[in-house]
Order: C-alpha cells, then structure tokens, then sequence
C-alpha cells in the first residue's frame, strides 16, 4: 500500500513535467514553423534567390507584425501588448524570425493575452516577407484563392473577369494586359495605362492582393477607373460594364485568300484541343495559310503552350528548355500529376505529327503578349517557322509555381479548400524558361520581325472621344442601325460617314470638335461593340497589322503556286 501511494504521489508530482502546451505554446510553435517554411523558399527556391538575404526577411516579417497594431483582428487585444509589439518591431536587436517570435511570446504572457491570434499575425509576417523580394508575380495564397486559380487554367471563372492584368506604377496601377473579347478591352483600357481610382478611390500605395478584388465585376455590373495614358494631359474616367458575353479561349474565321484567322485570348489548360478543333475546321473551309492572333495574351499554362506550339512544328524539336531553383517531387510527399513532376532542369519537345506543320504562318504579338505567348511566339521564330508580326512583347520569361506549405495544416488554418494540400501555399518564381536557340527573353521581350504600330489618339483628340463615350450619343445612333447593315459596316464601312443613314444630321447635333471621319469611327466602334462575334473578330479595314500579316502570306502563297514550286 505504501509502495502504491509512493508511486501515485510520484506520478502526481511528474505529471507538470509531462503536461501538455497550452494552446497559445501550441500557436507560436505552428508560427515558427510555418514562418520558417516560408523563409526558406524565398531564400532558396525563390528564381533570383542571390538577392534575397536573411535579415531581408526578417525586417520585412517585423513590418508584417506590425501591421496587427491596426488590423481589426487585433483592435481587441490589450492596448499595452500592442504598443509592446511595435516596440519589438523597432528593435535592431532582434535579428531572427525565432527570437521575433520568442519576444512576441514573453510581451504576450505579460499582457496576460491568452487569446491572441497567432496565425493571423503569423499570416501578417508571410505576406510581408514575400513581399520584400519584389516580384510582382509571387504571393501567399490561401487554399481558395488556389482553387480559384485551378479553375481559371481549366478555363472557368471568367464571366466576373474584366480581363485587365496589373503591377505597380507610379501613381497607380499600371495595367499590365488586356485581353481580348472582356470588358476592358471594349472599354478602350490599354497596355501601359496608369490606373489611379477605382470607383472615386486612390488605389497608390496599397497591395496588388489588396487591388485585385475591385477589379472582379460581376455580369451586368459596373467599375469607373480614373485612367492616366502616355500623350494625355489629365487623367479621365473610363466606366466598364462587364456585359453578359461569350468568352473562349480561341476564336476563329475564315479571311479572303484561303487564310485561316485565330486568335487566342489565354492559356488554360483547355487550348491545345481546341486549337486543333479550330484549325480542322478552318482546313475544311479551304484554309491555306495561317495568322496567329497573340496581342493581349497574357499566357497561362506552360502545358498549354507546348501543345499549342507541337501543333506547328515537328520532328522532336526543341520547344522550350526550363531550370528551376526547386524540385517539386521532393516537397511533396505524395504524387500529384503537375505538381511533384516538377524537376529542377526540364526539356520540352514537338512529339506529334500534324497537317499544320509546314503551313505558311504569320504570328501577331503586341505589348501584352507575355509568359507563355511569347514561349510559342519565341519558339516559333526561333525556329523559322513563322514571320511574327506587330510590336516587342512584354518580356516575362520567368514561371511560377504553388509550393504547398505544410506546416499550414491542421484546424488551426481552417479547412483547406484543396482535399489532401495544406491550407496555405506559396506562389512562387521559381522558373526561368529559354528558347531552343538558347535565349531568354526575361526583362527583354521578342523584337517581331516585322514591326508594325498601331497608332494612338493624342490627348487632344481624345478628349473629344472621350466626351462623345461619355455622352452614350455614339452608342445610340449605333442602336438605330438596322441589324443587317450593322453587320455589314462591323465589316467595312468604306470609310465613308454617308454610309450610315442620317450622320450628316446626327454629327451637326453632336456640337463636337471632332471630325466626321473620327466620328465615323467611333459609330463604327459601337456598330462592332453591338454585332460582336465572327463579324467584329478581325478588323480588316483598319487593323495595319492584320493588313501586313495578310499582304506576307498572299506573297508566300504566290511563290508556292508559282511555276517550278509545285
């Protein structure tokens, strides 16, 4: 019995020996971990890992704690913590992320805050450190916002899209693309164009992830961007309705002359099948040669872009050749197809036989062509394969990939989103891709073979068309115009005024400075705008580089027909 009560009091005094971490222990231990993850991605996976350094990180992670002080999940914590952590944040002393945390921990036992939200704080110091490696192409991504970005590469999610890509500028947000066929686009927003207010607020200053949601409008809803462009003298603002349309990933027709139109609006994992539908069905219209529309593409997929370019070149050719800071099948612990195939160096070769691989064939790329439009385009020029007509590319020759995070599991970082992935991933640059004859096109962009500009409005000028959209009066004269003539002016118009019943009279009511042949055109615009589809597709009338792409292959077609080619 002795010996029995012994063994009780012993174990009863062992027990604080082997107790269990309170939840707030438990909560620090999960932030040093998940933060240590981080660190380490950026310091090593992360493509220009040499200019990131340790003490980098740690000031950004400072920074990010002390955003809490005025974060509403903070606002209830005790006054006396709050002001002891911006203290801790402002010490040259702490020169690690471990005693960062260490410091938080103490200043919170001595508050006596028992309930503080590690995680979000934790969360807070992430995104801050991502940030301070100046990569607008990185970010901290939670299990949704990743699910989101799967669907768009499947090609859904594009109906509350005004397909309008952004970085930082000046004053703004500079936009950094804008896709065909979205509202943006038939707003007149182009690349280049400084974004200052959204709604009647200034968005300087603030986060992209914090931006980007502004720019999400629902279908039959509306946004007012205060837009600032190169040659303008004030800024002005331009409203987008993102109207019920129909968006694909390609769109196809047929041009006079046998030569087959395509124009490719995003890389979703989807375009390499119905790319070759659309080439097929052009070959049964008769189609001899080929323009490829790539102006406005921002890329995608890398997928996509190597089935997209195996469409027209053959014989195992080098495509694209990658290398990567990150091996991708030893962070996962699992095998994920797309995901832990991911090597370190990566070849990419033409591997099918196809009826288009020897079809003359003209590429069109402009300012907004990036990522992966500029891997096909680059690949297809390097190769001789194609003329590339238009403008030099944006020059994004790096790739990112979604790194899962797995300190970020458990109930604490609430349910992923994503069966079996963590709740918390890193969207990281960690690729660098070349073109087979070896170059990289990063920070350079593609010179087109041809050059050819699309000119722009002076300032002056658009003031007037600025005034005249403003007014709606461009567009309800447009309305008026009986649908089968409409779809005959979307096509050509002559550029004749008298071409649209009643314009002399309706230009003299306008009271505009503007001419009527710049009036024309803006009737035009919104004739287009209204009859959409196939007949607004390409603009044979005005579209100089569609003009010399077409005047290139008509020459290659003649020296194919003509005698002792045959």
């Amino acid at each position: 019995m002795t010996r029995f009560l012994s063994l009780v009091l012993s174990l009863a005094l062992a027990l604080p020996l082997f107790a269990e971490k309170s939840d707030l222990s438990k909560r620090f231990d999960k932030a040093k971990d998940y933060l240590a993850e981080i660190e380490g991605h950026l310091a090593k996976s992360f493509i220009e890992r040499e200019n990131v350094k340790g003490a980098q990180l740690v000031e950004a992670c400072k920074v990010g704690f002390s955003k809490a002080v005025d974060d509403e999940a903070f606002k209830k914590v005790k006054s006396s913590f709050r002001k002891e952590l911006m203290a801790i944040c402002q010490d040259e002393e702490v020169a690690s992320i471990e005693t960062l945390l260490g410091r938080v921990r103490k200043a919170a036992d001595k508050a006596g805050v028992e309930d503080l939200d590690v995680l979000k704080l934790a969360d807070l110091g992430a995104a801050s450190m991502v940030r301070s490696i100046g990569d607008p192409f990185s970010n901290l991504l939670k299990s949704e916002d990743l699910q989101k970005l799967m669907k768009q590469m499947q090609g859904e999610g594009k109906q509350d899209s005004i397909g309008v890509g952004l970085e930082p500028g000046k004053e703004g947000f500079k936009v950094s693309f804008v896709m065909y066929g979205y509202a943006g686009y038939d707003a007149g927003l182009a690349y280049g164009d400084e974004v200052l207010e959204v709604d009647g607020e200034k968005i300087g200053g603030k986060d992209l992830k914090e931006v980007q949601p502004r720019f999400a409008v629902k279908e039959g809803e509306s946004i007012v961007l205060t837009v600032k462009r190169e040659g303008w003298k004030k800024a002005y603002d331009i409203s987008i309705t993102n109207s019920p349309r129909k968006i694909k990933d390609v769109w196809s027709t047929m041009l006079p002359g046998g030569i087959g139109y395509l124009r490719m609006t995003v890389f979703d994992l989807a375009l390499g099948a119905n790319t070759m539908d659309a080439l097929k069905s052009l070959q049964k219209q008769g189609m001899k040669a080929l323009i490829l529309d790539l102006r406005n593409n921002p890329g995608g997929a890398i997928n996509a872009a190597i089935a997209v370019a195996d469409h027209f070149i053959g014989g195992k050719k080098l495509l694209t050749y990658t290398e990567s800071n990150l091996d991708m099948s030893k962070v996962m612990p699992f095998p994920v197809p797309g995901m832990s195939d991911q090597k370190p160096e990566m070849e990419y070769r033409a591997s099918r036989k196809t009826d288009f691989e020897k079809m003359p064939l003209v590429v069109l790329v402009n300012g907004s062509s990036a990522s992966a439009s500029e891997m096909v385009s680059g690949a297809l020029q390097d190769l001789g394969r194609a003329v590339l007509v238009g403008e030099r590319t944006y020059g994004k020759g790096i790739g990112q990939t979604a790194i899962p995070l797995w300190k970020t599991q458990g109930a604490e970082f609430g349910k992923s989103a994503v069966p079996m992935l963590p709740n918390r991933f890193l969207y990281l640059t960690v690729m660098r891709y070349f073109l087979p004859s070896g170059r990289s096109i990063h920070h350079k962009g593609i010179d087109p073979d041809v050059r050819v500009l699309i000119p722009q409005m002076d300032g002056e000028t658009w003031d007037g068309v600025f005034q005249l959209r403003k007014s709606g009066d461009a567009k309800k004269f447009a309305a008026s115009i009986e649908d089968t003539l409409a779809k005959e002016l979307a096509v050509y118009d002559g550029f004749d005024p008298a071409a649209y019943p009643g314009f002399a009279k309706f230009h003299k009511g306008l009271g505009t400075k503007l001419s009527k042949d710049r009036v024309r055109e803006e009737v035009r615009r919104e004739v287009r705008l209204r009859v959409g589809g196939k007949a607004a597709l390409v603009d044979m009338e005005t579209d100089t580089q569609v003009q010399r792409a077409m005047t290139i292959l008509a020459e290659k077609l003649a020296e194919e027909s003509a005698p002792g080619n045959k």
